[in-house]
């Protein structure tokens, strides 16, 4: 029986009891990824540090709950992902890219202990741990006591108050010892390390409290199980699906044969249709089209919830309509994707636009699966790929290094152009500097002078171990 088992019990289930072994290394594993993020975390920049303390969790999360073997291949690829997300704290210093990652990595790993099929418990899933710090806490320390002998438990927290007691007093008293003889206090120095921690041990409490409970509350994850689907409460006939889809296809296709007029029209077609240059044009209506986007995967799904289809035929009908939104949807995406793309010319590359342009991406890898699952009317495994989907997009995303790929976009606008700015340049991290270094000399040192003053400070160590930090620093010439 899992430790799920265990949190029931301590909630008042008599039936439900949880193996010591198990409880056991749950609770120490638990408890070993809290101290070591509490060793690692406060103080120290963004690195392995955090990588650690998330294969810290992976384990604990493993020795929490075991999926049975249909789910176990999933499990294990999800917590896969969500340790190779968790891995760009290691490799990229990009504090926008970083966080992203790691609140990612959280919501994958959370999934993996589920490794649902359906939307409602990926949604579910993916939300849990977090959602349940506060009853993980609680699993865990039920799992720690399960874990001591029987008749031990008082034992073992009376030792507790006492150690805690002896702490405070030995802390009073010999800072008082040491203040009033200087001979004592020489006795401490030479005794006690140069520098405890002291000044943030409120911080590195609270963070080991909060590793524990996510450690946790990946373990109540577990629980999460795949749902039912409602019946609708409101049902569309085909009268009604057929007039709204068929209608919304053809306003798409009148807005794609525009589309593809512009293409073929260029500036001089734009110029005397809207009165606008180019770059006006792409800036005036993408974020529209981003939206229109976004709304066709809702009429999509409300359409194979809410439509009636009374044969096959129909069912047919309808699968082929989606399958053309969804298509002319595409049209409209890479429409958005040329008009982002005329922008960047313009005006170059910023972090907004760089991650637009990857959602726009993953939207049309997304729209590729819908039709996919729509043309072949096996629409169960939707859930479960855009999971993974997302998953990749979001490993490929660090891997590119954006941040980087911002900073040589517009190295390489500049060389053609003669434009740049180099106050935002500054602003980047420093994953963008050897980019930076291509520069002319003025130019370069407005654009790399935050860095330099920022890397030629307190070295890393080994918990802020970072490699775009270190490839920085032997770009700047800080190396030691």
């Amino acid at each position: 029986m899992s430790l799920i088992a265990a949190g029931s019990a301590a909630a008042g289930d008599e039936s439900a009891e949880a193996p010591a072994v198990a409880s056991g290394r749950f609770a120490l594993a638990a408890l070993a990824a809290g101290v070591l993020a509490a060793m690692l975390l406060p103080r120290a920049p963004v690195g392995l540090g955090f990588t650690v303390v998330a294969v810290a969790l992976a384990l604990a999360a493993a020795l929490a709950a075991r999926p049975v073997s249909a789910r176990r291949r999933r499990a294990v690829l999800l917590g896969a992902l969500a340790l190779a997300l968790a891995a760009s704290a290691t490799v990229r210093d990009a504090a926008w890219v970083v966080n992203g990652e790691l609140v990612a990595a959280v919501g994958l790993g959370s999934l993996a202990m589920s490794a649902p099929r359906t939307w409602r418990g990926c949604v579910q899933g993916a939300f849990a741990a977090p959602l349940r710090m506060l009853s993980g806490a609680r699993l865990v320390a039920v799992a720690a006591v399960c874990a001591l002998p029987r008749g031990s438990s008082g034992q073992a927290f009376a030792l507790g108050r006492g150690l805690l007691l002896t702490g405070a007093l030995l802390t009073i008293f010999g800072a008082l010892f040491a203040t009033g003889d200087q001979a004592f206090a020489q006795i401490a120095g030479d005794v006690l390390p140069d520098a405890l921690p002291l000044e943030d041990l409120p911080l590195r409490l609270f963070v080991l409290g909060a590793v524990v409970s996510l450690a946790g509350g990946l373990a109540r994850a577990a629980a999460i199980a795949d749902e039912p689907a409602r019946g609708p409460l409101l049902r569309l006939g085909r009268s009604e699906w057929l007039l709204a889809l068929g209608g919304l296809n053809a306003l798409f296709a009148l807005f794609v044969a525009v589309q593809l007029a512009v293409a073929f029209g260029g500036d001089d077609y734009v110029r005397e249709s809207a009165g606008l240059t180019y770059a006006e044009y792409a800036r005036s209506g993408f974020a529209q089209l981003v939206v229109v986007a976004a709304l066709t995967l809702a009429v999509v799904a409300g359409a194979l919830r809410w439509a009636r289809t009374a044969d096959a035929r129909q069912a047919r009908a309808l699968r082929a309509l989606l399958c053309l939104l969804c298509l002319l949807t595409l049209v409209v995406l890479a429409s958005a994707l040329h008009r982002l793309g005329l922008y960047e010319q313009a005006y170059g590359f910023t972090r907004m636009r760089l991650a637009v342009h990857a959602l726009l991406l993953f939207g049309g890898a997304l729209f590729v699966l819908v039709v996919v699952a729509l043309a072949s009317d096996r629409r169960g495994w939707l859930a479960q790929a855009t999971v993974l989907l997302a998953a990749c997009a979001g490993l490929a995303f660090w891997l590119s290094d954006p941040d980087r790929r911002i900073a040589a976009h517009n190295v390489e606008r500049y060389e053609a152009t003669g434009r740049i700015d180099t106050w935002y340049l500054a602003q980047l991290s420093a994953d963008a500097v050897p980019a930076l270094m291509r520069l002319p000399a003025a130019l370069r040192e407005r654009a790399i002078t935050r860095q330099r003053a920022r890397l030629a400070g307190a070295p890393d160590g080994l918990a802020g171990a970072n490699v775009s930090r270190a490839r920085a620093r032997d770009a700047l010439g800080l190396a030691p």
